[in-house]
């Protein structure tokens, strides 16, 4: 029997949009700035770097995390009212939690007042401040944070990597920034009262790439062996909080800035959704080049064999390039790794969140 210590969920997807601010780095003058990465594209003569447009793995945290904090208040679970602001400080230091989060704090405590419960905080130790953390908001269980008082620190269970362009489409020139021209108009045209001003937009194939260890939610990570009876029963609705906002954030391309006058046009036109269980993490390739579904079939069947069949792996995934990207050919012999095709991307994460969510069922 394979260990299920070690459970993930990882998917890529490449998503069409078109007309997009949605990460603006900087502004000179009347100019602001589409952010942009490095990318090493290969060529005949060898590799090169290109610059491209690009939304940073920050940017696409700040957004699942509010989406989670919506999710996890409405299923009944601790958020905290910066949570629900949106103001991702997470009990960074004493005087963050004295002015923000000593209320929540004096409840997970059932302390008698919050001065009371930042005493008692400062007693306990490393693991009992991570627990109590843990109870007073489900963002910082999923999303991770630093309490640099102690030096209490927990990893982020979701990770995403930048958004950026598809390789094969950058090859083919399938990537683009443009300045667009606004006008903010008088009724006088005074001068100094009109301006113009430009705003750089893009249109890619981006590629999305995102991981959630699954096994880590709900746990309190510097002792393993703590056992909270409030955290366990809690635990299955965490871990479904945590892929509903990963969903929802992927489905809508709910992230970035600038969406009243710059919503994108977008589309997604593959996912790989992949839920292992085993000794070690495993993760899909990215969604760089059409061979991605490939890659990550063949990759996990070799590393299932390599690790003496104890990692499952079970992989969902959607083709809207049917005809251009390539897919795996599943081995029936093969029998802890799969690959199931949808007819949806929202099939792909919904069959993905169904496997989880039997794995991890509610207490009682």
């Amino acid at each position: 029997m394979a260990d299920l210590h070690v459970q993930n969920l990882s998917l890529t997807a490449r998503i069409l949009v078109n007309a997009e601010a949605l990460n603006m780095a900087e502004s000179v003058g009347n100019y602001t700035r589409h952010r942009k990465a490095p990318v090493v594209v290969p060529s005949e003569s060898g590799y090169s770097i290109i610059y491209v447009p690009a939304v940073s793995g920050e940017s696409l945290a700040h957004a699942y995390q509010t989406l989670l904090a919506h999710i996890a208040s409405q299923k009944g679970l601790p958020v905290t009212e910066m949570d629900a602001q949106g103001f991702f400080m997470k009990f960074s230091d004493e005087n963050i939690i004295k002015n923000y989060y000593a209320k929540e704090l004096a409840k997970a405590l059932k302390a008698k007042d919050e001065v009371e419960a930042l005493d008692m905080l400062k007693k306990l130790e490393l693991a009992e401040v991570e627990k109590t953390i843990l109870k007073t908001s489900v963002v910082a269980d999923v999303g991770g944070f630093l309490y640099t008082e102690k030096l209490v620190k927990r990893t982020s269970a979701i990770r995403f990597a930048y958004l950026i362009p598809a390789l094969d489409a950058l090859i083919t020139g399938g990537a683009s920034l443009s300045p667009q021209l606004h006008v903010r108009y008088t009724p006088e045209a005074k001068k100094g009262e009109q301006a113009l001003f430009y705003v750089e937009s893009s249109s890619a194939l981006y590629t999305l790439t995102a991981q959630l260890v699954i096994s880590d939610i709900g746990k309190v990570s510097l002792d393993p062996r703590i056992r909270d009876e409030e955290l366990e029963k809690q635990r299955a609705s965490r871990i479904e909080a945590a892929i509903d906002a990963l969903t929802v954030l992927v489905e809508g391309v709910l992230f970035g800035a600038k969406r009243t006058r710059y919503m994108p046009q977008w589309d997604v036109r593959s996912i790989l959704v992949a839920y292992s269980r085993g000794p070690v993490e495993y993760n899909v390739s990215p969604g760089l080049t059409k061979d991605y579904m490939v890659k990550s079939y063949e990759r996990a069947v070799a590393l299932a064999k390599s690790l003496g069949n104890s990692l499952i792996v079970n992989m969902y995934g959607y083709n809207g390039e049917a005809g251009y990207l390539q897919e795996p050919v599943v081995k029936p012999e093969v029998k802890n790794v799969t690959f199931e095709k949808t007819s949806t991307p929202a099939e792909a994460l919904s069959k993905a969140k169904e496997k989880v969510m039997s794995i991890n069922k509610p207490l009682g």
